[in-house]
Order: structure tokens, then C-alpha cells, then sequence
């Protein structure tokens, strides 16, 4: 497997979203995961668990904690549908448990498809760039979207943020 940037995972994820016709949000993970032909399970699990993927038949399955709340939920799923991009993209692509740098570009994914970068860009400027306004489009916490919108380059964060 050759080394990829973090663009790349990100793209991998918005050509997931344009496939399926997203443009605007709100964005549904799980549009993707039956976009992709895979079952999403939920069970009534212990505390610690969140998600794991599991094959029935040789077919990939995803098993969700549906007592956990729905932003890890969300989160989870998304982290799995990652690992489940990259392997169709790349069929040389493995997943030993014991590699941190995987989770990395699935977290990364994950977290591209909470608020993907070409959505965030496209509803600042339609919307001034009101990170509370567009936190509530993508479901996703004003502290978050903030966040996002800071690694994306479109506002500063220097000196105070003044809540009115």
C-alpha cells in the first residue's frame, strides 16, 4: 500500500457523498453504509463497547451499542465505513489491529463524514461563515463545527471569542 496524505482520505469520503447526491447537509452515515451494501446492527451492549465490524457470511456486517448516545454512534459507524472506503479503493490495503496510523486516517474519516470539508466550505459562504447556523445543518455541536471550520481556514482563532 502506498503512503496517502490526509487529502486523500478526505476525498475518498466526499466522492462517497457525491455518488450519492449529497451537496448539502444534512448528511446521513448511514445512507452510506446501504449506499455500500452493508448491514448496520444494533444491540442493547455493555458501556465499554461502541462498534465493531463483523462478517456474516463473508460479507461485511457492522455491529453498533445502540445504548451509546448518538454522536458516538455516528462517530463509530463512520470510523468503520472509513476502514471499508479505503479497502475498496486500495485492495492492498490491511488493517493489523495493532497499527495506530489506520485509526488515524479512519478517525480522520470519521470525522469527515460528520462535516465534510467541501459541504463546510460551500455553507460558509452561503451563511457568513455563522458557526452556530451551520452546526445546527450538520447536527454537529457549535464547539465542533467551530473547530472544523478553524482547521479549514475560515475563521481565526486569536486572542478572545466573545459570546453574545
Amino acid at each position: 500500500m502506498s503512503l496517502r496524505t490526509d487529502e486523500y482520505y478526505r476525498g475518498l469520503v466526499e466522492d462517497e457523498f457525491r455518488s450519492l447526491g449529497y451537496l448539502e447537509p444534512p448528511v446521513s452515515v448511514e445512507a452510506v453504509a446501504e449506499h455500500l451494501g452493508v448491514p448496520v446492527r444494533s444491540f442493547a451492549l455493555p458501556p465499554w463497547f461502541t462498534a465493531a465490524l463483523i462478517y456474516e457470511d463473508g460479507l461485511p456486517s457492522v455491529l453498533i451499542n445502540e445504548n451509546r448516545d448518538a454522536q458516538a454512534r455516528r462517530k463509530a459507524l463512520g470510523h468503520i465505513l472509513g476502514h471499508l472506503l479505503v479497502l475498496l479503493d486500495d485492495l492492498s490495503a490491511n488493517y493489523p489491529k495493532d497499527s495506530l496510523s489506520v485509526h488515524h486516517d479512519a478517525d480522520l474519516m470519521a470525522n469527515e463524514f460528520e462535516t465534510p470539508a467541501y459541504m463546510v466550505r460551500d455553507q460558509a459562504k452561503k451563511w457568513f461563515n455563522d458557526y452556530r447556523y451551520l452546526a445546527g445543518l450538520f447536527g454537529v455541536s457549535e464547539k465542533q463545527m467551530f473547530e472544523r471550520m478553524r482547521e479549514l481556514g475560515l475563521v481565526k482563532s486569536h486572542g478572545i471569542i466573545w459570546e453574545y
